[in-house]
């Protein structure tokens, strides 16, 4: 599974046991012993004993009726844990809970790790309908208001390898591409969402003390018709304006 360079240090359990947890991250649907053995070309013997282990420890989940074995959200606990990560989150959560109240509308915080764009905090809308992000999803970097933010605010070295460990295509690559400059000058990215219709995507920076892009908060405005659903609606301007104050108190109060 890995494409890490083998050094001549083995660990045979701890590779088994990381093997066994890319293929579940990676994986859309549960697996089966017999599934797992197959596609890390092992045998069901040779892995039962690691399975048993990580279920145990609560880094993958057993479905006992469908006898199949998906990934936990421990690691994306543990790693919420870091520090900045934690301090970050312990200042956002409140901020973003004020905002959706505000606007009616929900927000998300994610953050790029490992290869990948990953929600990391989710608020969602008050209203009784709403578009919202499951926590610890994985944004498309060039198809997401999340992504292209990511992109605009990172150093050409960075932006290129997170390009090359993309699967957009050429096009998808070249729409993200063409907003960066616009992105840069604004500050912030609007935009429809090129996946839901009906859903703009504003996508703001969060910086750390040294000026890092720590994360993006985006809000998925979903249009809704005021003289339908009875109540104010905030446009996505005021919306915009909105996200903009609590994206730089966040990063004033990480620089603080």
């Amino acid at each position: 599974m890995s494409n890490v360079k083998k050094t001549e240090y083995r660990a045979p359990a701890l590779e088994k046991g990381l093997d066994i947890l890319e293929l579940l991250a990676a994986s859309p649907v549960a697996l089966s012993k017999k599934q797992i053995a197959e596609k890390l070309d092992r045998s069901v013997s040779e892995i039962f004993r690691m399975l048993s282990v990580l279920v145990e420890r609560q880094y993958i989940e057993l479905d006992a009726e469908q006898s199949a074995y998906s990934l936990s959200l421990r690691m994306f606990v543990l790693s919420n844990q870091h520090p900045p990560i934690a301090q970050m989150l312990k200042r956002a959560v409140p901020m973003m809970e004020d905002l959706c109240l505000k606007v009616n509308q929900s927000c998300h915080l994610s953050q790029y790790k490992h290869g990948e764009l990953v929600v990391i905090s989710v608020q969602e809308s008050p209203y009784k309908m709403g578009f919202g992000l499951r926590l610890g999803a994985t944004l498309d970097i060039c198809s997401s208001g999340s992504g292209i933010v990511l992109l605009s605010f990172t150093e050409q070295a960075q932006r290129d390898k997170i390009l090359a460990q993309t699967d957009a295509t050429f096009a998808e690559i070249e729409h993200a591409l063409a907003n960066i400059e616009k992105t840069q000058r604004d500050g912030y990215f609007v935009g429809a969402s090129p996946q839901i219709s009906g859903v703009t995507n504003i996508s703001y920076p969060i910086f750390g003390a040294l000026g890092e892009l720590m994360a993006v908060m985006t809000v998925p405005y979903m249009t809704l018709n005021s003289r339908t659903v009875h109540h104010h609606i905030e446009d996505i301007e005021q919306t915009r304006q909105e996200l903009e104050q609590v994206a730089a108190q966040l990063s004033m109060r990480l620089n603080n």
